[in-house]
Protein backbone atom coordinates (compact mmCIF):
# COMPACT_ATOMS: atom_id res chain seq x y z
CA UNK A 1 0.00 0.00 0.00
CA UNK A 2 2.86 2.57 0.43
CA UNK A 3 6.39 2.55 -0.67
CA UNK A 4 10.17 2.81 0.80
CA UNK A 5 10.03 6.80 -0.61
CA UNK A 6 8.01 9.85 0.63
CA UNK A 7 6.39 12.12 -1.72
CA UNK A 8 8.20 15.12 0.02
CA UNK A 9 9.83 16.25 -3.84
CA UNK A 10 6.62 15.63 -5.95
CA UNK A 11 8.06 12.38 -7.04
CA UNK A 12 6.20 9.31 -7.56
CA UNK A 13 7.21 5.82 -5.83
CA UNK A 14 8.72 3.82 -8.63
CA UNK A 15 6.43 0.80 -8.92
CA UNK A 16 5.93 -1.25 -11.69
CA UNK A 17 2.01 -1.49 -13.34
CA UNK A 18 2.67 -5.23 -13.83
CA UNK A 19 3.68 -6.19 -10.10
CA UNK A 20 1.37 -3.86 -8.11
CA UNK A 21 -2.02 -4.76 -6.34
CA UNK A 22 -4.03 -3.02 -9.31
CA UNK A 23 -3.11 -1.94 -12.87
CA UNK A 24 -3.93 1.49 -13.50
CA UNK A 25 -7.58 2.10 -13.39
CA UNK A 26 -9.15 1.37 -16.51
CA UNK A 27 -13.03 1.86 -17.50
CA UNK A 28 -14.60 -1.32 -17.27
CA UNK A 29 -17.68 -1.52 -14.23
CA UNK A 30 -16.01 -2.46 -10.98
CA UNK A 31 -17.84 -3.90 -8.19
CA UNK A 32 -20.02 -2.39 -6.28
CA UNK A 33 -18.41 -0.89 -3.24
CA UNK A 34 -21.88 0.22 -1.08
CA UNK A 35 -22.19 -3.57 -0.88
CA UNK A 36 -18.89 -4.20 -0.39
CA UNK A 37 -18.76 -1.88 2.72
CA UNK A 38 -22.06 -2.29 3.68
CA UNK A 39 -21.28 -4.15 7.23
CA UNK A 40 -18.40 -1.75 7.91
CA UNK A 41 -19.39 0.75 11.01
CA UNK A 42 -18.48 4.46 10.90
CA UNK A 43 -15.85 3.24 14.09
CA UNK A 44 -14.02 0.81 12.05
CA UNK A 45 -13.99 2.77 8.48
CA UNK A 46 -12.38 5.65 10.72
CA UNK A 47 -10.06 3.32 12.36
CA UNK A 48 -8.79 1.99 8.72
CA UNK A 49 -8.82 5.58 7.19
CA UNK A 50 -6.23 6.21 9.79
CA UNK A 51 -4.35 3.65 8.88
CA UNK A 52 -4.18 4.24 5.30
CA UNK A 53 -3.54 8.09 5.03
CA UNK A 54 -1.78 8.56 8.58
CA UNK A 55 0.12 5.44 9.02
CA UNK A 56 -1.15 5.15 12.50
CA UNK A 57 -2.90 2.13 13.99
CA UNK A 58 -5.70 1.61 16.25
CA UNK A 59 -3.75 1.22 18.78
CA UNK A 60 -1.64 5.04 18.40
CA UNK A 61 1.27 3.11 17.12
CA UNK A 62 2.99 3.79 14.02
CA UNK A 63 2.48 1.25 11.55
CA UNK A 64 5.63 -0.55 9.92
CA UNK A 65 6.55 -2.50 6.75
CA UNK A 66 9.66 -4.20 4.77
CA UNK A 67 10.72 -4.09 1.67
CA UNK A 68 13.44 -5.80 -0.61
CA UNK A 69 12.87 -8.99 1.60
CA UNK A 70 14.48 -7.40 4.74
CA UNK A 71 14.69 -3.15 4.83
CA UNK A 72 12.66 -1.60 7.87
CA UNK A 73 10.29 0.99 7.34
CA UNK A 74 8.27 3.04 9.44
CA UNK A 75 6.85 6.46 9.63
CA UNK A 76 5.42 8.23 6.24
CA UNK A 77 7.06 5.39 4.25
CA UNK A 78 4.15 3.10 4.74
CA UNK A 79 1.59 5.62 4.64
CA UNK A 80 -0.62 3.44 1.63
CA UNK A 81 -2.26 6.83 0.62
CA UNK A 82 1.38 8.68 0.27
CA UNK A 83 1.59 6.62 -3.02
CA UNK A 84 -1.46 5.58 -3.90
CA UNK A 85 -3.08 8.78 -2.68
CA UNK A 86 -5.78 9.95 -0.53
CA UNK A 87 -8.31 8.59 -3.63
CA UNK A 88 -6.89 5.34 -4.08
CA UNK A 89 -6.61 5.78 -7.54
CA UNK A 90 -2.92 6.19 -7.74
CA UNK A 91 -0.52 7.61 -10.03
CA UNK A 92 1.78 7.17 -12.76
CA UNK A 93 4.81 9.38 -13.85
CA UNK A 94 6.54 7.94 -17.55
CA UNK A 95 6.61 4.28 -17.10
CA UNK A 96 6.45 4.09 -13.25
CA UNK A 97 3.03 3.35 -12.36
CA UNK A 98 0.98 3.63 -8.64
CA UNK A 99 -1.24 1.27 -9.02
CA UNK A 100 -5.42 1.74 -7.83
CA UNK A 101 -6.51 0.05 -4.77
CA UNK A 102 -10.14 1.50 -4.69
CA UNK A 103 -12.59 -1.66 -3.92
CA UNK A 104 -14.48 -1.18 -6.85
CA UNK A 105 -11.86 -2.20 -8.95
CA UNK A 106 -9.89 -4.59 -5.96
CA UNK A 107 -13.28 -6.75 -6.02
CA UNK A 108 -13.16 -7.48 -10.10
CA UNK A 109 -10.83 -9.29 -12.83
CA UNK A 110 -8.80 -6.48 -14.42
CA UNK A 111 -8.86 -6.35 -17.66
CA UNK A 112 -7.68 -3.85 -20.15
CA UNK A 113 -10.44 -1.77 -22.17
CA UNK A 114 -10.99 -3.48 -25.86
CA UNK A 115 -12.40 -1.76 -29.04
CA UNK A 116 -14.55 -4.64 -29.50
CA UNK A 117 -15.29 -8.36 -27.85
CA UNK A 118 -14.44 -10.21 -27.13
CA UNK A 119 -13.26 -8.76 -23.92
CA UNK A 120 -9.33 -8.83 -22.99
CA UNK A 121 -7.96 -11.70 -21.13
CA UNK A 122 -7.57 -10.67 -17.64
CA UNK A 123 -4.56 -8.88 -16.78
CA UNK A 124 -4.62 -10.84 -12.67
CA UNK A 125 -7.97 -12.40 -11.18
CA UNK A 126 -10.79 -10.22 -8.52
CA UNK A 127 -9.21 -10.05 -5.32
CA UNK A 128 -10.98 -11.85 -2.11
CA UNK A 129 -10.75 -10.40 1.20
CA UNK A 130 -8.56 -13.18 1.80
CA UNK A 131 -6.09 -13.11 -1.13
CA UNK A 132 -5.95 -8.83 -0.46
CA UNK A 133 -4.81 -9.41 3.15
CA UNK A 134 -2.15 -12.42 1.70
CA UNK A 135 -1.08 -9.36 -0.94
CA UNK A 136 -0.65 -6.53 1.98
CA UNK A 137 0.83 -8.68 4.67
CA UNK A 138 2.72 -11.29 2.95
CA UNK A 139 3.29 -9.79 -1.09
CA UNK A 140 1.52 -12.46 -3.02
CA UNK A 141 -1.05 -11.66 -5.33
CA UNK A 142 -4.36 -12.73 -6.26
CA UNK A 143 -2.85 -14.78 -8.99
CA UNK A 144 -0.50 -16.24 -6.90
CA UNK A 145 2.67 -14.27 -7.85
CA UNK A 146 4.73 -12.08 -5.71
CA UNK A 147 4.21 -8.22 -6.00
CA UNK A 148 7.06 -5.94 -6.96
CA UNK A 149 9.72 -5.80 -3.78
CA UNK A 150 9.36 -2.03 -3.57
CA UNK A 151 5.73 -2.83 -2.36
CA UNK A 152 5.99 -3.26 1.70
CA UNK A 153 4.61 -6.31 3.54
CA UNK A 154 2.57 -4.86 6.37
CA UNK A 155 2.82 -7.43 9.59
CA UNK A 156 -0.36 -6.85 10.92
CA UNK A 157 -2.24 -8.24 12.89
CA UNK A 158 -5.97 -9.83 11.81
CA UNK A 159 -7.89 -7.55 13.42
CA UNK A 160 -5.96 -4.42 11.88
CA UNK A 161 -5.74 -5.77 8.85
CA UNK A 162 -9.62 -6.70 8.54
CA UNK A 163 -10.06 -2.80 8.86
CA UNK A 164 -7.99 -1.42 6.60
CA UNK A 165 -9.05 -3.38 3.72
CA UNK A 166 -12.81 -2.80 5.22
CA UNK A 167 -11.43 0.88 4.26
CA UNK A 168 -10.19 0.14 0.98
CA UNK A 169 -13.91 -1.30 -0.18
CA UNK A 170 -14.90 1.99 0.77
CA UNK A 171 -12.96 3.52 -1.58
CA UNK A 172 -14.59 3.71 -4.94
CA UNK A 173 -14.70 5.21 -8.73
CA UNK A 174 -18.46 6.24 -8.81
CA UNK A 175 -18.94 9.51 -9.45
CA UNK A 176 -19.14 12.41 -6.39
CA UNK A 177 -21.71 14.92 -5.89
CA UNK A 178 -22.12 17.27 -8.77
CA UNK A 179 -22.19 14.59 -11.66
CA UNK A 180 -24.40 13.06 -12.97
CA UNK A 181 -24.96 11.13 -16.79
CA UNK A 182 -24.72 14.25 -18.49
CA UNK A 183 -23.70 17.29 -16.97
CA UNK A 184 -20.50 18.58 -14.83
CA UNK A 185 -21.68 20.69 -11.97
CA UNK A 186 -19.38 24.03 -11.46
CA UNK A 187 -19.33 27.09 -8.62
CA UNK A 188 -17.75 30.20 -8.94
CA UNK A 189 -17.90 32.39 -5.54
CA UNK A 190 -18.49 36.39 -5.52
CA UNK A 191 -18.97 38.85 -2.79
CA UNK A 192 -21.48 41.74 -3.26
CA UNK A 193 -18.58 43.84 -1.69
CA UNK A 194 -16.59 43.59 -4.41
CA UNK A 195 -15.96 45.92 -7.08
CA UNK A 196 -18.87 45.82 -9.98
CA UNK A 197 -16.74 46.02 -12.59
CA UNK A 198 -14.05 43.75 -11.59
CA UNK A 199 -16.73 41.14 -10.95
CA UNK A 200 -18.47 41.75 -13.78
CA UNK A 201 -15.07 41.20 -15.77
CA UNK A 202 -14.01 38.29 -14.00
CA UNK A 203 -17.32 36.12 -14.71
CA UNK A 204 -17.37 37.18 -18.16
CA UNK A 205 -14.84 34.76 -17.99
CA UNK A 206 -16.27 31.93 -16.50
CA UNK A 207 -19.30 32.38 -19.26
CA UNK A 208 -17.33 32.53 -22.43
CA UNK A 209 -15.22 30.28 -21.42
CA UNK A 210 -18.11 27.27 -20.22
CA UNK A 211 -19.73 28.11 -23.59
CA UNK A 212 -16.91 27.51 -25.63
CA UNK A 213 -15.88 24.46 -23.67
CA UNK A 214 -19.72 22.93 -24.26
CA UNK A 215 -19.39 23.91 -27.89
CA UNK A 216 -16.29 22.33 -28.39
CA UNK A 217 -17.47 18.90 -26.34
CA UNK A 218 -20.60 18.97 -28.37
CA UNK A 219 -19.98 16.29 -30.78
CA UNK A 220 -18.47 14.17 -28.06
CA UNK A 221 -21.67 14.27 -25.82
CA UNK A 222 -23.62 13.13 -28.97
CA UNK A 223 -21.31 10.19 -29.16
CA UNK A 224 -21.65 9.17 -25.52
CA UNK A 225 -25.10 8.90 -25.88
CA UNK A 226 -24.80 6.88 -28.62
CA UNK A 227 -21.88 4.66 -27.89
CA UNK A 228 -21.93 1.48 -29.17
CA UNK A 229 -20.99 -0.89 -26.37
CA UNK A 230 -17.23 -1.39 -27.58
CA UNK A 231 -16.74 1.95 -27.69
CA UNK A 232 -18.71 3.11 -24.17
CA UNK A 233 -15.24 3.55 -22.87
CA UNK A 234 -13.98 6.40 -24.38
CA UNK A 235 -16.87 8.37 -25.06
CA UNK A 236 -18.79 8.14 -21.86
CA UNK A 237 -16.36 10.29 -19.79
CA UNK A 238 -17.67 13.54 -21.65
CA UNK A 239 -19.70 15.95 -19.66
CA UNK A 240 -21.52 19.15 -20.23
CA UNK A 241 -20.03 21.59 -18.09
CA UNK A 242 -22.75 23.66 -16.02
CA UNK A 243 -21.44 26.67 -13.65
CA UNK A 244 -23.29 27.74 -10.78
CA UNK A 245 -22.63 31.60 -9.68
CA UNK A 246 -22.45 31.84 -5.81
CA UNK A 247 -23.56 35.39 -5.06
CA UNK A 248 -23.18 36.17 -1.54
CA UNK A 249 -24.54 38.95 0.22
CA UNK A 250 -23.51 40.62 3.55
CA UNK A 251 -21.28 40.03 6.46
CA UNK A 252 -18.79 37.40 6.15
CA UNK A 253 -20.52 35.73 9.09
CA UNK A 254 -23.47 34.93 7.10
CA UNK A 255 -21.57 33.24 4.05
CA UNK A 256 -21.59 29.60 5.20
CA UNK A 257 -25.16 29.59 5.52
CA UNK A 258 -25.44 30.95 2.24
CA UNK A 259 -22.92 28.25 0.97
CA UNK A 260 -24.98 25.69 2.31
CA UNK A 261 -28.25 26.41 0.86
CA UNK A 262 -26.65 26.89 -2.83
CA UNK A 263 -25.11 23.50 -2.20
CA UNK A 264 -28.57 21.64 -0.95
CA UNK A 265 -30.08 23.24 -4.26
CA UNK A 266 -27.65 22.01 -6.29
CA UNK A 267 -24.46 20.06 -5.44
CA UNK A 268 -21.07 21.31 -7.04
CA UNK A 269 -18.57 19.24 -8.03
CA UNK A 270 -15.71 21.58 -7.48
CA UNK A 271 -15.59 25.12 -6.67
CA UNK A 272 -13.32 27.15 -9.30
CA UNK A 273 -11.86 30.68 -8.86
CA UNK A 274 -13.85 32.95 -6.79
CA UNK A 275 -13.95 36.81 -5.83
CA UNK A 276 -14.82 37.93 -2.54
CA UNK A 277 -14.43 41.16 -0.14
CA UNK A 278 -12.41 39.90 2.69
CA UNK A 279 -11.05 36.93 4.17
CA UNK A 280 -11.76 33.42 2.80
CA UNK A 281 -11.92 31.62 5.71
CA UNK A 282 -16.13 30.79 5.37
CA UNK A 283 -16.04 29.66 1.99
CA UNK A 284 -12.67 27.24 2.88
CA UNK A 285 -13.94 25.89 5.88
CA UNK A 286 -17.51 25.33 3.74
CA UNK A 287 -15.47 23.35 1.35
CA UNK A 288 -13.07 21.49 3.78
CA UNK A 289 -16.09 20.61 5.74
CA UNK A 290 -18.02 19.69 2.18
CA UNK A 291 -14.84 18.04 0.78
CA UNK A 292 -15.42 20.20 -1.92
CA UNK A 293 -12.45 21.44 -4.71
CA UNK A 294 -11.89 25.01 -4.01
CA UNK A 295 -9.99 25.22 -6.88
CA UNK A 296 -7.40 28.67 -7.12
CA UNK A 297 -9.62 31.44 -5.60
CA UNK A 298 -8.44 35.10 -6.02
CA UNK A 299 -8.11 36.01 -2.49
CA UNK A 300 -5.08 38.19 -0.39
CA UNK A 301 -6.15 36.07 2.68
CA UNK A 302 -6.40 32.11 2.13
CA UNK A 303 -5.93 29.68 4.77
CA UNK A 304 -2.82 27.56 4.76
CA UNK A 305 -3.10 24.76 7.00
CA UNK A 306 -1.31 21.65 6.69
CA UNK A 307 -4.01 19.85 7.52
CA UNK A 308 -6.59 20.58 4.93
CA UNK A 309 -6.72 18.95 1.70
CA UNK A 310 -9.32 20.65 -0.71
CA UNK A 311 -8.38 24.23 -1.13
CA UNK A 312 -5.86 25.12 -3.33
CA UNK A 313 -4.52 28.47 -3.80
CA UNK A 314 -2.48 31.23 -6.01
CA UNK A 315 -0.31 32.93 -3.67
CA UNK A 316 0.09 32.79 0.28
CA UNK A 317 -1.19 36.47 -0.18
CA UNK A 318 -0.51 39.17 2.70
CA UNK A 319 1.46 36.65 4.44
CA UNK A 320 3.80 35.87 1.59
CA UNK A 321 4.51 39.48 1.39
CA UNK A 322 5.75 39.78 5.19
CA UNK A 323 7.50 36.88 4.90
CA UNK A 324 9.22 38.59 1.52
CA UNK A 325 9.47 42.04 3.30
CA UNK A 326 10.79 40.31 6.78
CA UNK A 327 13.50 38.21 5.07
CA UNK A 328 14.74 40.68 2.84
CA UNK A 329 15.48 42.81 6.17
CA UNK A 330 16.64 40.05 7.64
CA UNK A 331 19.33 39.09 4.65
CA UNK A 332 20.28 43.17 5.03
CA UNK A 333 21.46 42.25 8.24
CA UNK A 334 18.82 45.69 9.59
CA UNK A 335 16.74 43.52 11.79
CA UNK A 336 19.08 45.00 14.95
CA UNK A 337 17.66 48.38 13.78
CA UNK A 338 14.39 49.90 14.44
CA UNK A 339 11.60 48.65 12.54
CA UNK A 340 8.24 50.09 12.28
CA UNK A 341 5.27 48.88 10.63
CA UNK A 342 1.94 50.97 10.11
CA UNK A 343 -1.56 49.05 9.48
CA UNK A 344 -5.05 50.00 8.93
CA UNK A 345 -7.59 48.80 11.51
CA UNK A 346 -10.10 48.14 9.28
CA UNK A 347 -8.27 46.91 6.77
CA UNK A 348 -8.43 43.03 6.52
CA UNK A 349 -5.58 42.76 3.86
CA UNK A 350 -3.28 45.62 6.04
CA UNK A 351 -4.02 43.65 9.47
CA UNK A 352 -3.05 40.25 8.22
CA UNK A 353 0.27 41.43 7.01
CA UNK A 354 1.21 43.30 9.39
CA UNK A 355 0.71 40.52 12.39
CA UNK A 356 2.62 38.05 10.02
CA UNK A 357 5.17 40.47 10.02
CA UNK A 358 5.25 41.05 13.81
CA UNK A 359 5.24 37.42 14.07
CA UNK A 360 8.62 36.53 11.68
CA UNK A 361 10.68 39.91 12.95
CA UNK A 362 10.53 38.83 16.06
CA UNK A 363 11.24 35.01 15.28
CA UNK A 364 13.72 36.07 13.65
CA UNK A 365 15.37 38.00 16.59
CA UNK A 366 14.10 41.50 15.84
CA UNK A 367 11.27 43.48 17.30
CA UNK A 368 8.45 45.79 15.93
CA UNK A 369 6.95 49.04 16.81
CA UNK A 370 3.15 48.93 15.55
CA UNK A 371 1.05 51.74 14.79
CA UNK A 372 -2.63 51.29 13.41
CA UNK A 373 -4.83 53.88 12.06
CA UNK A 374 -8.46 53.87 11.34
CA UNK A 375 -10.11 54.76 8.21
CA UNK A 376 -11.34 57.92 8.73
CA UNK A 377 -7.36 59.27 10.09
CA UNK A 378 -5.47 62.24 8.82
CA UNK A 379 -2.50 61.12 7.66
CA UNK A 380 -0.51 64.20 7.27
CA UNK A 381 2.88 65.40 7.32
CA UNK A 382 2.69 65.79 10.90
CA UNK A 383 1.61 62.13 11.17
CA UNK A 384 4.72 61.06 9.31
CA UNK A 385 7.11 62.88 10.98
CA UNK A 386 6.11 61.61 14.63
CA UNK A 387 6.34 58.09 12.91
CA UNK A 388 9.35 58.94 11.29
CA UNK A 389 11.19 59.77 14.88
CA UNK A 390 10.03 56.20 15.90
CA UNK A 391 11.65 54.79 12.77
CA UNK A 392 14.90 57.07 13.11
CA UNK A 393 18.15 55.04 11.88
CA UNK A 394 15.77 52.19 10.71
CA UNK A 395 12.69 50.71 8.63
CA UNK A 396 9.38 52.19 8.12
CA UNK A 397 7.09 49.19 6.89
CA UNK A 398 3.70 50.84 5.43
CA UNK A 399 0.75 48.19 4.54
CA UNK A 400 -1.72 50.69 3.20
CA UNK A 401 -2.70 51.69 -0.32
CA UNK A 402 -1.43 54.81 -2.62
CA UNK A 403 -4.25 57.48 -1.37
CA UNK A 404 -2.99 57.59 2.26
CA UNK A 405 0.99 58.35 1.57
CA UNK A 406 0.81 61.45 0.67
CA UNK A 407 1.71 62.98 3.71
CA UNK A 408 4.29 60.78 3.94
CA UNK A 409 5.84 62.00 0.07
CA UNK A 410 5.05 65.32 1.56
CA UNK A 411 7.03 65.15 5.02
CA UNK A 412 9.85 63.92 2.25
CA UNK A 413 10.70 60.94 4.11
CA UNK A 414 12.75 61.88 6.84
CA UNK A 415 16.34 61.21 6.54
CA UNK A 416 16.46 59.42 9.53
CA UNK A 417 14.88 56.44 8.12
CA UNK A 418 16.64 54.39 6.09
CA UNK A 419 14.30 52.30 4.43
CA UNK A 420 10.55 52.56 3.41
CA UNK A 421 8.73 48.63 2.71
CA UNK A 422 5.57 49.28 0.47
CA UNK A 423 3.30 46.20 -1.24
CA UNK A 424 2.25 46.59 -4.90
CA UNK A 425 -1.04 44.92 -3.85
CA UNK A 426 -1.95 47.75 -1.63
CA UNK A 427 0.22 50.61 -3.19
CA UNK A 428 -0.40 50.01 -6.72
CA UNK A 429 2.63 50.22 -9.71
CA UNK A 430 2.37 53.91 -10.22
CA UNK A 431 4.74 56.34 -8.48
CA UNK A 432 1.96 58.64 -7.70
CA UNK A 433 2.84 61.54 -5.95
CA UNK A 434 5.98 60.05 -4.67
CA UNK A 435 9.21 62.37 -5.36
CA UNK A 436 11.83 60.79 -7.09
CA UNK A 437 14.39 62.30 -3.69
CA UNK A 438 12.23 59.12 -1.74
CA UNK A 439 12.53 56.34 -4.68
CA UNK A 440 16.05 55.46 -3.06
CA UNK A 441 14.62 54.49 0.12
CA UNK A 442 11.40 52.96 -1.01
CA UNK A 443 11.11 49.31 -1.62
CA UNK A 444 7.95 47.41 -2.77
CA UNK A 445 7.33 43.51 -2.11
CA UNK A 446 6.03 42.44 -5.22
CA UNK A 447 4.62 38.77 -5.01
CA UNK A 448 3.62 38.57 -9.29
CA UNK A 449 5.55 38.83 -12.40
CA UNK A 450 7.42 42.05 -13.37
CA UNK A 451 5.40 44.80 -14.90
CA UNK A 452 7.79 44.89 -17.99
CA UNK A 453 7.20 40.59 -18.75
CA UNK A 454 3.66 40.08 -18.25
CA UNK A 455 2.59 41.20 -22.11
CA UNK A 456 4.60 37.92 -22.89
CA UNK A 457 3.38 36.12 -20.07
CA UNK A 458 -0.25 36.68 -20.37
CA UNK A 459 -0.64 36.51 -24.57
CA UNK A 460 -2.73 33.66 -24.16
CA UNK A 461 -4.71 34.82 -22.26
CA UNK A 462 -5.43 38.40 -23.17
CA UNK A 463 -5.25 37.49 -26.57
CA UNK A 464 -8.63 35.04 -25.62
CA UNK A 465 -10.19 37.67 -24.10
CA UNK A 466 -9.90 39.92 -26.72
CA UNK A 467 -11.44 37.04 -28.96
CA UNK A 468 -14.38 36.81 -26.68
CA UNK A 469 -14.63 40.90 -26.33
CA UNK A 470 -14.56 40.93 -23.33
CA UNK A 471 -10.65 41.73 -22.18
CA UNK A 472 -10.79 44.70 -19.27
CA UNK A 473 -7.66 46.31 -18.74
CA UNK A 474 -8.78 47.64 -15.29
CA UNK A 475 -9.37 44.10 -14.03
CA UNK A 476 -5.81 42.19 -15.87
CA UNK A 477 -5.18 40.11 -12.63
CA UNK A 478 -8.48 38.94 -11.60
CA UNK A 479 -9.50 37.73 -15.46
CA UNK A 480 -5.73 36.18 -16.35
CA UNK A 481 -6.19 34.34 -13.00
CA UNK A 482 -9.89 32.74 -13.76
CA UNK A 483 -8.85 32.04 -16.99
CA UNK A 484 -5.57 30.15 -15.43
CA UNK A 485 -8.17 28.35 -12.63
CA UNK A 486 -10.59 27.46 -15.41
CA UNK A 487 -8.10 26.03 -17.84
CA UNK A 488 -6.30 24.09 -14.96
CA UNK A 489 -9.63 22.63 -13.82
CA UNK A 490 -10.30 21.74 -17.50
CA UNK A 491 -7.08 19.89 -17.87
CA UNK A 492 -7.07 18.26 -14.85
CA UNK A 493 -11.00 16.57 -16.22
CA UNK A 494 -9.06 15.34 -19.58
CA UNK A 495 -6.59 13.07 -17.71
CA UNK A 496 -9.40 11.63 -15.26
CA UNK A 497 -10.60 8.97 -17.61
CA UNK A 498 -14.01 9.73 -16.32
CA UNK A 499 -13.28 9.02 -12.66
CA UNK A 500 -15.30 11.86 -11.21
CA UNK A 501 -13.79 11.49 -8.02
CA UNK A 502 -12.75 15.15 -6.11
CA UNK A 503 -9.51 14.15 -4.48
CA UNK A 504 -8.76 12.49 -7.79
CA UNK A 505 -8.93 15.81 -9.57
CA UNK A 506 -6.84 17.41 -6.78
CA UNK A 507 -4.35 14.83 -7.26
CA UNK A 508 -4.49 15.15 -10.90
CA UNK A 509 -3.11 19.07 -10.20
CA UNK A 510 -0.70 17.99 -7.70
CA UNK A 511 1.04 16.54 -10.70
CA UNK A 512 0.47 18.55 -13.47
CA UNK A 513 0.78 22.38 -12.20
CA UNK A 514 4.71 22.50 -12.07
CA UNK A 515 3.89 21.81 -16.21
CA UNK A 516 1.27 24.40 -17.00
CA UNK A 517 1.88 26.12 -19.83
CA UNK A 518 0.72 29.26 -18.78
CA UNK A 519 1.28 30.69 -15.49
CA UNK A 520 -0.99 33.69 -15.39
CA UNK A 521 0.70 36.63 -13.45
CA UNK A 522 2.97 34.72 -11.45
CA UNK A 523 6.55 34.14 -12.30
CA UNK A 524 6.22 30.34 -11.58
CA UNK A 525 4.57 27.73 -10.57
CA UNK A 526 4.73 24.35 -8.90
CA UNK A 527 2.39 22.06 -6.36
CA UNK A 528 3.35 18.84 -5.03
CA UNK A 529 1.38 16.31 -2.94
CA UNK A 530 0.77 17.68 0.92
CA UNK A 531 1.27 21.29 -0.90
CA UNK A 532 -1.53 23.84 -1.30
CA UNK A 533 0.17 27.06 -2.50
CA UNK A 534 1.45 27.20 -6.49
CA UNK A 535 3.33 30.92 -6.61
CA UNK A 536 5.74 30.64 -3.39
CA UNK A 537 7.37 33.34 -4.16
CA UNK A 538 8.08 37.58 -4.46
CA UNK A 539 10.04 39.67 -5.75
CA UNK A 540 11.51 42.73 -4.04
CA UNK A 541 11.74 45.94 -5.75
CA UNK A 542 11.66 49.73 -6.83
CA UNK A 543 10.64 52.60 -9.27
CA UNK A 544 13.74 53.64 -10.93
CA UNK A 545 14.39 57.37 -12.46
CA UNK A 546 11.67 56.69 -15.20
CA UNK A 547 8.83 55.78 -12.50
CA UNK A 548 9.12 51.66 -14.07
CA UNK A 549 9.14 48.67 -11.32
CA UNK A 550 12.31 47.04 -11.42
CA UNK A 551 13.47 44.16 -9.14
CA UNK A 552 16.50 44.73 -6.85
CA UNK A 553 16.24 40.75 -6.17
CA UNK A 554 15.88 37.44 -7.93
CA UNK A 555 12.07 35.17 -6.80
CA UNK A 556 12.32 35.23 -3.41
CA UNK A 557 10.92 32.07 -1.60
CA UNK A 558 11.13 32.56 1.62
CA UNK A 559 10.38 30.16 4.54
CA UNK A 560 8.58 31.07 7.78
CA UNK A 561 10.38 30.77 10.89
Amino acid sequence: MGGPLSWAAGALLSCTALAALAATPSSWPGADTETLAADLDPAAIEAGRRMYREGVLPSGERMTGIVQGDIALSGDQVICGWCHRRSGLGASEGQDVVPAVTGDILYEPLRLPTSKPPLAPEQRPAYTDETLKRAIRDGVGPDGEPLDPLMPRYPLADADLDLLVGYLKTLTTAPDPGVDERDIHFATVVSDGVDPATREAVLNVFQKYVEQKNVETRNESQRAAHAPRHKAWIYEPYRKWVLHTWKLEGPAHSWPAQLQAAYAKQPVFAIVGGLVDGPWRPVHEFCERQEIPCLFPDTDLPVVDEADFYSVYLTRGMALEADAVARHLSDSGLLSAPIVQVSGEDAPRSLAAAERFRDQVHERGGNVTDITVSDGSDLDAEFWAQVAGQAAGGTLVVWLDGDRLAGLWGAGVPDGIGRVYLSTSLFGLETGSMPQVARDKVFLVHPYELPDKLPRLLIRATGWLRAKRIYAPEAEREQANAFFALKMAGAALQTMRGFFVREYLLEKLEHMTENASYTSVYSRLSLAPGQRVISRGAYITRFDANGDLVAVTDWLIPRAH
